[in-house]
């Protein structure tokens, strides 16, 4: 295997562009040993490194089945479109690899043969479906990110009805799960393993995925929201208008259960969803307009909302009463329409009474390990329950599980410490190893924190890091990333800076995937990003050379679940700041300084426009968390000059 990635090896004579790297063979040699002897690993792989042929290697030759699992689709679709065809050059052996998604990432026969009677124009993806091989959304490229048809033929994990279904043998998913059945390696992203986790732990038997001995989960700093909300509860206006829609559907083919009786369940429904919706929206509404606020405690005890939330129980349980009597098939049923039907039925019963106990879990807060939210913005609006802290979830379902894991991502270690980590995974029995980036970072960047701003909090903040920022963009000519905390700071910059002398894309213009694609294709461009832009984002070459991050991105402690978070760390005698806030933070910050350094010809600027990352004695772990020999400068001249030379 090490001789596989040295100097003279297989990968140095499959690529013209091959570089020598110790890190990867190191971190290779770990993941083989973890495999072989069964043993928990955590891995901070720094950028460069080449962590994914790293890890895949020993997986195909350990002789286990194992599952990748990826934080996004994007790096999903990444190792299938290049590594796996790489891997085949190097390992010069077949291997079965599957790529498996969540069902929506798959086009439906049945929903898009309804959608067609319904009047929907899909004829388009009708002809795709009779052509592709996979089913895969990905593969539609003509089609509008969010474009509203995709939903009309698609399904969802609780509307598949399986085996009844008269498409079952070519349903899309059907395939790909057997595939997976047979294969070594199975790449799947978070959100769809720790579905299958769910699902095993609710009903034991069910499984998403099939048996593997090992689980490499890559992106794993994603891992605790992940989880956060698998085993969680969730209501939203979304869920109940997908309940009624179904409901509508699956009715009203069936031959014996029909008109007024049908409408006038599925009716009572959708009142009383709205009627509950537009009780609880009032409290709602966050001082500073916040996206999530907190459940008081006895919000259903107000005579109007607790009549809503009956009223709605009452109509999801004669809903999935009437499913359930219109949904026995006579006896020996071949699959028809008929029987697809009766299961689709059977499926819309289990979904209302989850439904209905998601609603009482989030009425009656039962749980007081879990805290309780609530979001409201225009067209919707949403109730969550959600566990405050998951390491004992995730050391349950995932590290005494069964499969071995690994855990792997650039940005692990909060200041060279797995502890931060540890704690939020429950991962104590891990092995441990950190990795660091093979780049020259003292050659290859630098670092500005300017001394002389106001302070994030103080007056005139905004207006001066707007002006730093013009006088950045000048020493680069544009190429550059601006990285904000909050959507707020995000809008109020995009119009201090609307008049660039650069082409300029802002988040929300269009797909995350099109900017970035429209940035890499633009010469000179500025693009202003927050939330996903701070990582998954992979810009080598001259277009990015400047980086302009606007303050340290702590949590909002107001956020309901950061405020419970840090409440249960206080009351286990612990500084919430220093054990949960300033370590999140810390990792945050590194991976939007992973944005600028992909290659090690790359050469550019990271501006922190936040004096406390200097000022204050907890800016040590900010800086110690970003790469060792990285040269700072808080003299805007000392910037122009390394530029230039």
């Amino acid at each position: 295997m090490i001789d596989l990635l040295s100097p003279g090896g297989a990968l140095d004579r499959a690529i013209p562009y091959y570089e020598d790297r110790a890190e990867q063979r190191a971190m290779s040699a770990a993941v083989a040993r973890a495999l072989e002897d069964g043993r928990p690993l955590i891995v901070e792989a720094g950028t460069g490194t080449g962590k994914t042929l790293a890890y895949l290697i020993p997986a195909l030759q350990s002789g286990k089945r194992v599952v990748v699992s990826t934080g996004t689709r994007a790096l999903q679709d990444q190792i299938a479109r290049h590594d796996l065809p790489l891997l085949r050059t190097i390992l010069q052996r077949p291997f079965a690899a599957v790529v498996l998604k969540g069902v929506g990432n798959y086009v439906c026969r049945r929903k898009l043969a309804e959608a067609a009677t319904r009047g929907i124009d899909v004829s388009a993806l009708v002809d795709w479906s009779e052509h592709t091989e996979t089913g895969d959304r990905a593969e539609v490229e003509w089609l509008a990110e969010g474009a509203p048809v995709w939903t009309d033929v698609t399904t969802t994990p609780d509307a598949r009805i399986g085996p009844r279904c008269p498409y079952f043998e070519r349903c899309f998913i059907t395939q790909a799960r057997r595939a997976a059945d047979k294969a070594e390696l199975i790449l799947v992203n978070h959100h769809l393993y720790f579905a299958d986790r769910a699902l095993r732990a609710a009903y034991p038997g069910a499984r998403v995925l099939p048996e593997h001995d090992a689980v490499i989960f890559d992106e794993a700093h994603q891992l605790e929201d992940v989880a956060t909300e698998h085993f969680g509860a969730r209501i939203s206006t979304h869920k109940l208008g997908v309940l009624v829609r179904d409901a509508h559907l699956a009715l009203s083919r069936m031959p014996l259960w029909t008109g007024r009786a049908a409408d006038d369940t599925i009716h009572a429904v959708e009142r009383a969803g709205l009627a509950l919706f537009s009780h609880v929206r009032g409290a709602l509404v966050g001082p500073n307009g916040d996206d999530r606020v907190p459940l008081p405690e006895g919000l259903f005890d107000h005579p109007d909302r607790q009549t809503a939330w009956f009223k709605l129980d009452t109509a999801l349980e004669e809903l999935a009463r009437a499913a359930e009597a219109e949904s026995e098939p006579p006896p020996d049923e071949e699959p028809s329409d008929d029987a697809g039907a009766r299961a689709s039925l059977t499926s819309l019963a289990r979904r209302a009474r989850e439904l209905r106990d998601d609603l009482a879990t989030i009425a009656e807060q039962r749980h007081k390990s879990h805290v309780y939210w609530g979001e409201a913005k225009p067209g919707h609006t949403a109730l969550t329950a959600a566990p405050i802290e998951v390491a004992e979830l995730v050391r349950r379902h995932i590290t005494t599980s069964g499969p071995v894991p690994i855990f792997t991502s650039a940005t692990l270690a909060a200041a060279g410490d797995f502890s931060y980590q540890r704690t939020r995974l429950g991962l104590d029995d891990a092995e441990e190893l950190l990795v660091p980036s093979p780049f020259d970072y003292a050659r290859q960047a630098m670092l500005y924190v300017p001394r002389d701003l106001p302070l994030p909090a103080e007056d005139g903040y905004a207006a001066a890091a707007a002006a730093r920022t013009l006088e950045l963009l000048a020493i680069t000519q544009g190429r550059a990333f601006l990285l904000f905390t909050s959507h707020r700071a995000l809008r109020e910059a995009a119009a201090r800076l609307k008049n660039l002398p650069y082409p300029t894309l802002v988040q929300g213009d269009a797909p995350r995937a099109t900017l970035v694609d429209r940035f890499r294709a633009t010469p000179n461009a500025v693009l202003l990003g927050t939330g996903s832009f701070w990582e998954g984002v992979d810009v080598p070459g001259d277009a990015l050379s400047l980086v302009v991050i606007d303050k340290l991105p702590f949590a909002p402690h107001t956020d309901p679940l950061v405020a419970a978070r840090m409440r249960v760390r206080a009351e286990a005698n612990e500084d919430p700041f220093q054990t949960l806030q300033l370590p999140a933070a810390a990792l945050a910050l590194k991976q939007g300084f992973g944005r600028l350094i992909r290659r090690r010809d790359d050469r550019g600027i990271v501006a922190i426009l936040d004096g406390r990352v200097v000022t204050k004695t907890y800016g040590r772990t900010f800086l110690d968390t970003l790469p060792a020999g990285l040269p700072r400068t808080s003299a805007l001249e000392q910037v122009k000059r390394w530029w230039s030379c």
